[in-house]
């Protein structure tokens, strides 16, 4: 099989692409940002499809990245030859593969073939992308050689098999996955002794606990009887103080009743003496308002004389008439005021009498309540002197001292109780752990034997299946091995020194052992894992030779190792088209 032309529609960066090739050594020398790679990418992608994006993950979904740059048509076509034969595989690609189109044309029918239901790739070669990508396809500065059950199918000739062994793959990895598995969850004799070391534990706290409780049971005892004793002393006291408050209380009214008594008594001196001198003046103004009635008689007898004297000057013609009538009435009106005066004194007189005679019994009464008050209080002392002059304020003080003692000793019997409860609860949580930790001994003991059994059957069954997949493998071993150490030996690298065993695995045998080849330089990294697949391509594709793909595969070589390379590639063309891209004229093969 070859490939004769392409061409690119649009794909990432490159745009309106032709390339041409020959049978043998096709060189595309560009610099660096070209898209070299891309055009690598390209060649797979036409003959094994286009993954489905990666969700989450743009950058490095391929559908993603070679997506057009400049918009346009995702895809192109890719013209080859199988024997005789020439087909042209077009393809075009979409958001998901549900989009994409698929055809594929047959030159010599001019027609179009049945739709893809494997990828062509896989049709031509009997290989799948991922054989053909570990194996034909080189890409950029990563091309560690491996191989899948697929491949090793390939190399021992049992591809009819080939389901078979991948199975034994898939059982010894999921067996090894178990056995991982059950050792990360496989109870450690470590967590068993914990168990053991915590049930101990538990068991001494517990005796503890148990003494503390025994122990605080016997003081709040002894503070049972102490509150009793403190309880009938307080009644005692409290008896007491009532009683001598009760006379206390009595002697206190008796006084304030005395105390009343003598303040009204107060008041009614005051009053009495008020009353005194009231009497005393009004006994003086009774004195004062005395008129004697000689001087009424002597009043009377003046306004007749002067009415008769004027009478007999008017009688003589001694005055007019005039004169005499307004003396008259000035007489008249000077008697009248004058008894009227005298009216007046009078009634004021018989008044002040009034007053006096009130003031008089007033002032008696007031003796009379005086002498009452007195007798009242003089009662009240003596009541005081006889029966309660040896009272005094009683004295709570030792009563409340015995309160606030029996206080304290209810605090101390409450803290103690509590003390109980709380050691009884921490008991009763420590019996529930030493119980789940006693089943969960039991538990990890008979889990952990359960799964030693687990263990055991797995490993002996890996050992087996490894056996059965070394017997397979065995078949191809030397004849890859010997193809590798050919290849080798063309970069004047001691073959000798590496092998590649079952598992495809390259070591370097030294003088302190063998070691992973990748400790080696990268230089050497990538001649092994060169020499590697070129003996691989050499064993597995059987049918169709492919075409390879070489992507800047030798950039790390000194020029040496590099002018061996080329000479390789150079022989390698004679036998199979080769793809070689380079992006420096050191790398070129001109």
């Amino acid at each position: 099989m070859r490939l004769l032309s392409l061409h690119i529609e649009n794909f990432g960066k490159l745009h309106d692409i032709d390339f041409s090739f020959n049978s043998s050594l096709n060189q595309i020398l560009q610099e660096n940002g070209w898209g070299k790679t891309t055009l690598s990418i390209f060649i797979k992608t036409m003959f094994y499809g286009m993954p489905a994006k990666t969700r989450g993950d743009d950058v490095k979904s391929i559908r993603s990245k070679y997506n057009p740059w400049q918009g346009g048509i995702y895809g192109g076509y890719i013209e080859f030859e199988i024997g005789e034969t020439r087909f042209r595989v077009t393809r075009t690609f979409g958001k998901t593969p549900e989009s994409d189109t698929y055809q594929l044309l047959d030159y010599s029918t001019n027609k179009v073939l049945s739709q893809e239901f494997k990828p062509l790739g896989e049709t031509i070669f009997g290989l799948g992308e991922e054989s053909f990508q570990l194996s034909a396809f080189f890409p950029q500065l990563n091309f560690k050689s491996l191989a899948n059950i697929e491949m090793t199918a390939s190399l021992t000739g049992v591809n009819k098999y080939q389901d078979d062994l991948n199975g034994i793959e898939k059982a010894i990895k999921r067996l090894k996955d178990k056995r991982l598995e059950i050792k990360r969850e496989l109870p450690s004799k470590s967590d068993i002794e914990k168990y053991r070391f915590e049930i101990n534990n538990i068991k001494a706290l517990n005796d503890n606990i148990q003494t503390q409780i025994a122990e605080n049971k016997k003081q709040s005892k002894i503070l049972d009887e102490e509150l009793k004793n403190y309880a009938e002393k307080i009644k005692v006291e409290e008896e007491k103080y009532s009683e001598q408050n009760k006379l206390y209380s009595e002697k206190l009214q008796i006084e304030s009743k005395a105390n009343s008594l003598s303040e009204q008594l107060n008041g009614l001196y005051q009053k009495h003496s008020e009353i005194q001198t009231q009497l005393i003046e009004n006994n003086i103004a009774l004195k004062n308002s005395k008129i004697n009635k000689k001087f009424v008689w002597i009043d009377i007898a003046a306004v007749l004389v002067l009415l008769a004297v004027m009478l007999a000057l008017y009688l003589t013609k001694t005055i007019n008439l005039t004169i005499f009538i307004s003396t008259i009435v000035t007489i008249l009106l000077i008697g009248g005021i004058s008894l009227f005066f005298i009216y007046y004194l009078n009634k004021r007189h018989k008044n002040e009498g009034t007053k006096y005679t009130e003031g008089e019994s007033l002032n008696n009464n007031f003796k009379q309540n005086i002498e009452i008050l007195k007798e009242q209080i003089d009662n009240l002392k003596k009541v005081l002197t006889e029966k309660y002059n040896n009272i005094e304020m009683p004295n709570i003080k030792p009563l409340k001292e015995l309160q606030e003692l029996q206080n304290e000793k209810r605090i101390k019997l409450l803290e103690i109780n509590n003390k109980i409860e709380n050691l009884n609860n921490d008991l009763d949580t420590n019996l529930g752990r030493d119980g789940y930790l006693k089943n969960l001994l039991e538990s990890s003991k008979t889990r952990l034997e359960d799964m030693q059994k687990r263990l055991s059957i797995i490993e002996r069954t890996i050992e087996y299946l490894l056996k059965a997949k070394d017997i397979v493998s065995s078949r191809y071993v030397g004849e890859i091995n010997e193809d590798f150490k050919n290849i080798l030996q063309k970069f004047d690298v001691t073959s000798e020194r590496f092998m590649i065993d079952s598992e495809w695995n390259v070591s370097e045998q030294t003088n302190v052992g063998n070691k992973n080849y990748e400790y080696s330089s990268q230089g050497y990294q990538d001649i092994i894992s060169f020499c590697q697949r070129i003996s691989l391509i050499y064993k597995i594709y059987k049918e169709e030779k492919p075409f390879i793909v070489l992507d800047d595969t030798f950039v790390n070589l000194d020029d040496k190792m590099l002018g061996c390379a080329k000479e390789i590639v150079n022989q390698l063309s004679k036998d199979y088209q080769i793809i070689y891209i380079c992006c420096n004229t050191r790398c070129s093969l001109d």
